[in-house]
């Protein structure tokens, strides 16, 4: 078996892994999306909440339904610092798998030109061996005239 034939299975094999961490790399990028949509709309419950909560104490609320108020917004907060952290997880995850894609992808272009080259070189020695051959049978042609011939 040539060895470019022997190359084109290793092609195979690196193509299916660069297709793996494009899925992966698609994956971590919607994951990141989504965290970071998450955190838009937790900012936007609390601003609302917030106007919520000066509405309703320009009203008159007890210090009951206040401190309830205040304290729901607290775990809003708490809410929001989490689902920040769960963005930073999201991006350094994303690093990795992007890496893990960048490795992919230049070994599989790596070995494709390898292949590339090695096809080539495959070529220029079956044309050499061709080319001997013909001159190997126009110099038997010359030494050794058909048969019929007038030489």
């Amino acid at each position: 078996m040539k060895r470019s034939k022997r190359l084109g299975t290793v092609l195979q094999i690196a193509e299916q892994r660069k297709r793996e961490a494009e899925q992966r790399l698609g994956m971590a990028q919607q994951t990141l999306v989504a965290e970071r949509d998450k955190l838009v709309q937790l900012e936007a419950y609390l601003r609302d909440y917030q106007q919520s909560l000066i509405s309703q104490g320009q009203k008159g609320v007890t210090i009951e339904v206040l401190c309830r108020m205040q304290s729901f917004k607290d775990r809003l907060l708490v809410a929001i610092d989490q689902q920040k952290q769960q963005i930073l997880v999201a991006e350094f995850n994303l690093e990795q798998v992007k890496r893990t894609w960048q490795a992919c992808h230049g070994r599989h272009r790596a070995v494709g030109a390898l292949q590339e080259r090695i096809v080539d070189q495959e070529q220029r020695a079956e044309d050499k061996q061709l080319q001997k051959l013909v001159d190997e049978m126009a110099a038997a042609r010359r030494h050794y005239p058909a048969p019929g011939s007038q030489e």
